[in-house]
């Protein structure tokens, strides 16, 4: 027996210790970032919550086409005729007076206004919990590093059964051991890559988007016959393909591509 313990009694103490310490990485990936403060996030911060910069501006600037203040012009620019919707958000704001002169979209992202109010909302979306601070991603990569110790214990068993020719059980543990210490790196390196979202916020883009089901593009709503308020929700929390079914031009201008544009999936589902 190596190390005085049996193939089997050993890869049963290695099941427990990585069940131990794969629960302990979940629970700390599941409680950083439950609680927060302040206003529930506005349509446009949904959409960044969702997919970024580049949804949040998309959902700003249809914001200002259906106020018909935006007009398309020659080149594939962009340009504005009229003061933007009241109430808009501060990135709306950004994003028309971007526009004062004929812009391209990609000169629009690179305004220094535009970035300023992204900036801000960011700030906004951390300080209320919204988005991860990065101390608490910190927190959450190192929750996952004991994974990596458990499978560095197996490995060592593996390697010292080799080289000093000493049996670390039958085949069947050997191989198990070998499969399960492989499942438990990938685990800790899967576990590694962690999201920009809270868990608060991640629970509130699920919940949103039950509650507004029907407007999955996967349903093929009557876009034609719904209002401008459920046209950006739907974008900020399904993406930016129902804009492409309202005004397909415009879309393309702001960077809507309908072959790369992926579908919409649960929160849970997607790694940030």
């Amino acid at each position: 027996m190596l190390w005085g313990v049996s193939g089997p009694l050993f890869l049963l103490d290695y099941l427990a210790a990585v069940a131990g310490t794969l629960a302990l990485a979940l629970a700390i990936r599941a409680l950083t970032g439950w609680r927060t403060r302040g206003e529930p996030p506005s349509t446009v911060e949904l959409a960044y919550l969702t997919d970024r910069a580049g949804l949040a501006c998309q959902v700003g600037m249809a914001a200002l086409r259906r106020g018909g203040v935006v007009r398309l012009g020659e080149l594939s620019t962009l340009s504005v005729d009229g003061p933007p919707p009241g109430g808009s958000a501060p990135l709306v704001r950004a994003l028309h007076a971007a526009l004062r002169r004929p812009q391209t979209w990609a000169a629009v992202l690179a305004d220094p206004a535009v970035g300023r109010a992204l900036r801000r909302m960011v700030g906004r979306l951390v300080r209320d919990g919204w988005l991860l601070t990065p101390r608490q991603r910190r927190r959450m990569v190192v929750g996952t590093l004991p994974l990596f110790g458990v499978a560095a214990v197996g490995v060592t068993r593996l390697i010292d059964s080799a080289v000093e020719g000493r049996t670390a059980g039958g085949p069947a543990s050997v191989a198990g051991l070998l499969l399960c210490c492989l499942a438990t790196a990938l685990a800790g390196w899967w576990l590694c890559e962690v999201p920009e979202t809270g868990t608060a916020a991640r629970r509130l883009l699920r919940r949103q988007r039950r509650a507004h089901a029907e407007l999955a593009p996967e349903r093929r709503p009557a876009w034609s016959e719904r209002s401008t308020d459920e046209l950006l929700n739907a974008m900020a929390l399904f993406g930016p393909r129902p804009l492409l079914a309202v005004d397909p031009r415009f879309a393309e201008l702001v960077g809507v591509d309908l072959e790369r544009t992926r579908p919409a999936t649960p929160a849970g589902a997607r790694r940030r």
